[in-house]
């Protein structure tokens, strides 16, 4: 609450169309008086993934050029929320005050949701790059059972992630809870957490992830007759999962491959997005091709015996929190 009222009291400019990150961002600069440049620049995994830092006349902001639509768009607003907020920024990220980075990661998220909003009660407007309307995201009109069961294995996912990469996670006292001032409601609110967080896993876990082992994965659905989709979702679940072996085994990875990284197409809406990340997680839990190839690739990344999926899950999941 109390990052919201901080927010509230800037009086920033509604968004408008076309109802994008960049638009507002812009937008938020003329109200200030001082120019913010956004600039794309390869950066590996020990890097953050955006960071920001203040010139004579205008800020600059730089922003990892293989980040996926909607991780682009939440780093962004993270960043441009330091500026917003006051923070003393540090480019080189050293002595990272974990409050001053969990406070701006909260005003992205209460950001996001206005955009998204905006976007959605604007009749005729574009549809939003943060969140599309109701009804139109895949598995939408599926049924109630369907989208409850595509949470779980969003949830699963999520869980597993913040177990595997814990700095990903957004802890901190309850008091600076968004959800219930979401105009969105707190389940989207949460949902939305949960991807953003899946998406810093995963950039995490480019080190991590084999190119190898997506292709090996993809022609053995393509030798079972699996539909284009699912021969996609069956070769990325797979190599999520032996990335996500090799990090909890220990073994080296490459710092330096900065666009080696699982899922970096997903799509910029969130409904379509967290569809997508719940085939995943569906596939890497049950499907026995995965199961399959993590055996196959457990043995020759850690020198161990072939590995399970339930293995993935060792480490307990953090306490959730209600910033989570």
């Amino acid at each position: 609450m109390r990052v919201a009222r901080r927010l509230r009291a800037f009086n920033l400019p509604e968004p408008a169309p076309p109802f994008t990150a960049e638009a507002w961002c812009a937008a938020i600069a003329r109200q200030r008086r001082r120019g913010i440049h956004v600039v794309a620049r390869p950066l590996n995994a020990e890097a953050p993934s955006g960071f920001v830092y203040t010139g004579q006349v205008q800020d600059f902001v730089v922003l990892d050029d293989a980040l996926a639509p909607m991780a682009r768009t939440q780093t962004l607003l993270h960043e441009v929320a330091h500026l917003v907020l006051g923070h003393k920024v540090n480019v080189l990220h050293e002595d990272v005050d974990r409050e001053v980075e969990r406070e701006a990661e909260i005003a992205a998220d209460l950001l996001a949701l206005r955009l998204a909003r905006a976007a959605q009660q604007r009749p005729g407007s574009p549809r939003s790059s943060v969140w599309p309307r109701r009804g139109t995201g895949p598995g939408e009109g599926s049924g109630w059972l369907q989208r409850r069961q595509a949470d779980w294995d969003l949830h699963m996912l999520w869980t597993t992630m913040r177990a595997a990469v814990p700095e990903i996670c957004l802890d901190g006292p309850p008091d600076d809870g968004y959800e219930a001032l979401s105009p969105l409601g707190a389940r989207r609110a949460r949902r939305h957490r949960q991807v953003v967080e899946i998406h810093d896993a995963l950039r995490q876990l480019r080190p991590w992830y084999c190119m190898d082992v997506y292709l090996s994965a993809q022609g053995r659905a393509q030798r079972n007759r699996l539909d284009a989709e699912s021969v996609r979702t069956i070769a990325e679940a797979a190599g999520i999962a032996v990335a996500l072996r090799r990090k909890i085994a220990g073994a080296a990875g490459d710092i330096q491959a900065p666009h080696a990284e699982a899922c970096m197409d997903l799509p910029a809406s969130l409904r379509p997005a967290a569809h997508r990340l719940a085939r995943l997680s569906h596939a890497m839990r049950h499907s026995p091709l995965v199961t399959a190839e993590v055996a196959q690739w457990g043995s020759v990344v850690t020198g161990a015996r072939p590995a399970t999926l339930i293995e993935l899950q060792t480490q307990r999941a953090p306490k959730l929190s209600r910033a989570a």
